[in-house]
């Protein structure tokens, strides 16, 4: 059973890019979420993978450390920092890059947190305009 379960979770890891809901999750998040993206329910299992597609580039490259590829692309973001005014109110969003992780401001993380939800948790990467 779930409730006994120590690695249960109701967000499955997949990656920091295809977040996965279990149906408690979906039942307390799908009307906050649905202005983010589309909830896409995996065949053969009660698991949705939620597919973000509130992109804004919201990347402030001169504050956050990134290394690129020699034609300019980037390989890797080592600490972030975001523009606040490109993000607004915007619970949920991915930058316009491929593979992009999903990000989540602290209404989001409450709301979750509310929820009682079981076995999530979020890594800090920014917070009051500086990278963390």
């Amino acid at each position: 059973m779930a409730d006994r379960d120590p690695v249960y979770s109701d967000f499955p890891w997949l990656g920091g890019h295809a977040p996965l809901l279990r149906k408690p999750a979906v039942d307390a998040l799908q009307a906050s979420l649905r202005p983010y993206g589309e909830l896409i329910p995996l065949r053969g299992e009660k698991v949705w993978l939620f597919n973000v597609t509130n992109v804004i580039d919201a990347l402030d490259r001169k504050r956050s450390k990134i290394v690129y590829f020699d034609d300019g692309d980037i390989l890797a973001i080592e600490r972030y920092a975001f523009d606040a005014d490109k993000i607004g109110s915007a619970e949920v969003f991915k930058l316009p890059m491929r593979a992009s992780l999903v990000f989540v401001n602290d209404v989001f993380v409450d709301r979750v947190r509310k929820a009682g939800l079981r076995t999530v948790s979020f890594e800090p990467r920014w917070t009051s305009g500086i990278a963390v």
